[in-house]
């Protein structure tokens, strides 16, 4: 069966299924399933999400406290000798305290009895200042391996955390997986569609230049469905389909964003490290945020939307735009990993990817954008967000959950 076919065909048999539903019933078949994996999806994405908060937490605090043992040791190995010499002076003293009659404490034996009494007063004046250095050097000796205790007690904390991380993002994976293979069933993919998606990478100027082309594309496409799923019924019913009759991955709730009555969720459970409009080193003005996370932390959509661009752009390298109805569309660069298509909904909280892992150099980092009308505005407004999130002070709103 070719492509265009089986689309056709997967349409059709929505709609009939749509028809033969009662009113106000859930949609019955695949597209029911989709609707329900997709709310399990959701909800899977927060539970991994909430897991990787207090990892993110314990790794920052083992890091402080590695940095703060290693430069403590670093200060201890630099001064081994000056800790020989004084150890050695200290132990000099305990096994043979000075006395005024005993030449061997003096520079000579044949010192003048006035000179051998202020060395020894000089010899008392300091030994308390060397006693406290001593101190000093075991105090930290012993603060270097009561941190060393608290990094083994913060790692084995860690791995606790990520075992229960390991398990949901195992759930995770099973579901999104799942979603893939009934989007699929319902809505085939055309053949040459990821071709397409490159080009409009490769010849695009700028951002928003991509979302000009995209936009386009899939309008194209959208017509092409809808021609497609009307050849197949019959001409009385062919009349009154509509696109979001010819496409059953579509949800039924899918909100616009309308600011400032509408809220972003943040797409990482993570904080913001850059923001809107600075300007770092010789680097141009920022048009977006950037996040900092968890390597290999989960990303979620921001808002109901649908994935019009999937793919590598510029310096921005893996990349997901979303539209949210007419007017915006959100961006999320240097992606480690896409979970999603170009031409699938999503909904607010759903999983679209992952940040880069631990194994590459901008892991643990999202890029993201919101541009209204192909312009850049400041996310971070419309971003629903915690204390700990803003990376600053003066946080006013919580993050929905």
């Amino acid at each position: 069966m070719r492509p265009n076919d089986a689309i056709a065909r997967g349409a059709a048999a929505a709609l009939i299924l749509l028809a033969a539903a009662p009113a106000g019933a859930a949609t019955p078949g695949a597209a029911g399933e989709l609707a329900a994996v997709r709310q399990e999806c959701i909800a899977a994405a927060q539970d991994v999400q909430q897991d990787e908060r207090p990892v993110a937490a314990l790794v920052h605090e083992t890091t402080l406290l590695q940095r703060e043992a290693d430069g403590r040791q670093r200060g201890l190995d630099e001064s081994r000798a000056e800790q020989a010499r004084l150890l050695g002076v200290i132990e000099r003293l305990a096994r043979d305290p000075p006395d005024p009659l005993a030449a061997g404490w003096f520079a000579g034996a044949a010192a003048a009895p006035i000179d051998r009494v202020r060395s020894l007063l000089l010899l008392r004046a300091v030994e308390p200042v060397l006693r406290a250095e001593a101190r000093a050097l075991a105090g930290e000796i012993e603060r270097v391996a009561m941190l060393r205790g608290e990094i083994a007690a913060k790692r084995g904390a860690v791995a606790a955390a990520r075992e229960a991380l390991a398990k949901d993002r195992e759930r995770l994976a099973q579901l999104v997986g799942r979603r893939r293979e009934l989007t699929r069933r319902l809505l085939p993919e055309a053949a040459g569609s990821e071709a397409q998606i490159a080009r409009l990478g490769r010849e695009a100027a700028d951002i928003a230049d991509l979302i000009k082309r995209a936009d386009a594309a899939m309008e194209r496409h959208d017509k092409e469905l809808l021609a497609r799923a009307r050849a197949a019924l019959p001409k009385a019913k062919a009349a009154a389909l509509t696109l979001q009759v010819a496409d059953p991955t579509r949800p039924h709730d899918v909100r616009a964003f309308d600011p400032p009555h509408s809220l972003l969720t943040m797409p990482v459970a993570g904080t913001i490290s850059r923001p809107f409009g600075t300007v770092d080193g010789a680097e141009a003005k920022s048009q977006g945020l950037q996040l900092a996370a968890l390597p290999g932390g989960e990303v979620v959509a921001p808002f109901d939307g649908r994935v019009v661009y999937a793919g590598r752009f510029s310096k921005l390298g893996l990349v997901l735009i979303m539209r949210h109805g007419g007017l915006y569309h959100t961006l999320l660069g240097g992606l480690g990993r896409v979970d999603a298509k170009v031409g699938q909904w999503v909904l607010a909280g759903e999983p679209v990817g992952a940040v880069p892992d631990a194994v590459d150099k901008a892991a643990g980092t999202l890029y993201v954008e919101l541009r209204r009308d192909g312009g850049p505005i400041d996310p971070q407004v419309y971003l629903a967000l915690g204390d700990e999130q803003r990376g600053g002070k003066d946080a006013n709103q919580r993050m929905r959950e």
